[in-house]
């Protein structure tokens, strides 16, 4: 495989931030001739990114990002 193709995938990999996009890098890694090694390398990149948004999903509080419903207050402490 070309190596610039190579590390561009890798990239890709790695900018993936969501679940559509990862199924498009996924179809791109698997339309790709490759070195069975480099096919392996970029699974496992694959593998970690998914697992990853996984884990990004499950501990992001949806409204910890959302406009509050109370002012916020000054948390420095006054003595």
């Amino acid at each position: 495989m070309d190596a610039a193709l190579y590390f561009e995938l890798v990239d890709a990999v790695a900018r993936v931030d969501g679940q559509s996009g990862l199924a498009d890098v996924s179809a791109r890694i698997s339309a790709t001739d490759m070195h069975p090694l480099e096919r392996r390398v970029l699974d496992r990149a694959l593998r970690a990114r998914r697992e990853a948004l996984t884990l990004k999903s499950q501990l992001l509080i949806p409204d910890l990002f959302t406009e509050p419903s109370a002012p916020a207050t000054n948390l420095v402490a006054r003595g």
